[in-house]
């Protein structure tokens, strides 16, 4: 058989390239679908929440109800509706009413697809507690940021705001909120069960780092008979730690509380942070760091809250690594919310491809993205044209950016302007 000619092989490339560009254009067009759908089901969501809340709100005259029964069983005739409980038809009408009422730019952006249901919802719940006031103060502090890069950036943004507008009630809150700490069981199906347990937010990082920590020895040093997942390890390490099933020699265990130096000093209540959870109040903040065993480690930022700091070397020194953690505190990959200290080091620019290993060409990366960063057929585009700025173009030609932590706002630095 002879060879194939050029000619038939550059044909063959390039109906290899047309089906290629054609299923590229294929995913555009329904990733741009969904997403007019999605603004749409948002102010769908938008109309439904108006109406509840008007239903909410009816209220019949004295003479025509006397013994205001209506507002008893309003919830159980919108439960026949909406094919719910009545005790769910109470929480939406409740939901609906606060959020019309007390949210009205929230309601405008939710109505323009700039907000999800489930990020009105947070909002809504992050100021439940404060008053018309202080819940319009904590609306416009978050809506300037917009919708944030994924839910729980967002969630973040709303707690962080209620500590600022009400840094006292808010510490009251806490200090009440921990008296009801508790484990409780909930059986489950097919022979498990969930033991869940609400602590002090410390506590509780203290905990999942213990299981992490833990979990990483027995992934080093385990022998190839034991197949067992990293959640598999963690929830048997949970119960050998509980009941002393088997014995463990103990790990050392830190929790990262990052506390502002006003709050430290008492000059001021701007809320602390713990990685991993969030915004917590200056009060417990200074606690935490004036206990006896805790450590200080100082951290310089500029006005706009950034950090900065060179070196170079091939294998990121432990400085490096935590000067990268402390200014992404997530895996970079757009939508990632994998926590800085359980992903590696990566170089933007490779090393083999003459990149410095300094801060500003470095970012955390976890497995995932990592792996799809170098996908040898579709891989995403990363740059880093300012330290801890990361720009990503998909195989789409579609743009993200994700920008490092602003340790005065406790969200995304962006830049001024």
């Amino acid at each position: 058989m002879p060879a194939p000619t050029r000619s038939v092989e550059a044909s063959d490339a390039s109906r290899v390239r047309d089906a290629a560009a054609a299923f590229d254009d294929q995913v555009r067009d329904l990733l741009y679908r969904i997403g007019v759908r999605a603004a749409a089901l948002a102010a769908a969501h938008a109309g439904m929440l108006r109406l509840l809340a008007e239903f909410a709100g009816l209220r019949p005259s004295t003479e025509a109800d006397p013994l205001f029964s209506f507002d008893m069983f309003a919830p159980e005739e919108l439960a026949g509706v909406l094919r719910v409980s009545a005790t769910t038809a109470g929480g939406q009408m409740g939901f609906a009413f606060s959020a019309v009422r007390r949210l009205p730019r929230a309601m405008q952006a939710l109505e323009g697809g700039v907000l999800d249901l489930q990020r009105l919802r947070s909002l809504e719940t992050a100021v439940s507690p404060l008053t018309d006031e202080q819940t319009s103060q904590v609306e416009e502090q978050v809506l300037a940021g917009g919708p944030r890069r994924n839910r729980g950036a967002f969630g973040a943004a709303c707690r962080r705001a209620v500590l600022n507008v009400d840094p006292g009630g808010a510490a009251e809150r806490a200090a009440e909120r921990r008296k009801g700490r508790h484990v409780r069981l909930y059986p489950g199906d097919d022979a498990t069960s969930t033991l869940s347990a609400l602590l002090p937010a410390e506590d509780a990082a203290a905990c999942d780092n213990q299981l992490n920590q833990i979990a990483d020895e027995i992934i080093r040093t385990r022998d190839a008979d034991d197949q067992r997942t990293r959640d598999q390890i963690r929830a048997d390490t949970l119960v050998d730690r509980i009941t002393g099933r088997t014995p463990l020699r103990p790990l050392p265990c830190d929790v990262q509380v990052i506390v502002p130096i006003t709050a430290l000093l008492g000059l001021g209540e701007e809320p602390g942070e713990i990685p991993g959870f969030g915004p917590i109040p200056a009060d417990i903040a200074r606690d935490l760091a004036m206990r006896p065993t805790s450590t200080w480690r100082r951290m310089l930022v500029d006005p706009l809250g950034a950090l900065i700091e060179v070196a170079d070397r091939r294998h990121p020194s432990p400085a490096q690594v935590r000067h990268v953690r402390a200014r992404n505190r997530t895996c970079v990959h757009p939508g990632c919310t994998r926590r800085a200290t359980r992903t590696d080091t990566d170089h933007t620019t490779p090393y083999a491809a003459g990149g410095p290993t300094i801060v500003v060409n470095l970012g955390p990366l976890c497995l995932k993205h990592h792996r799809l960063r170098h996908h040898p057929d579709r891989p995403w585009i990363v740059r880093q044209p300012r330290p801890g700025t990361f720009t990503w173009t998909s195989p789409l030609g579609t743009r993200f950016t994700v920008h490092p932590h602003d340790y005065i706002t406790g969200e995304e630095h962006l830049p001024a302007g």
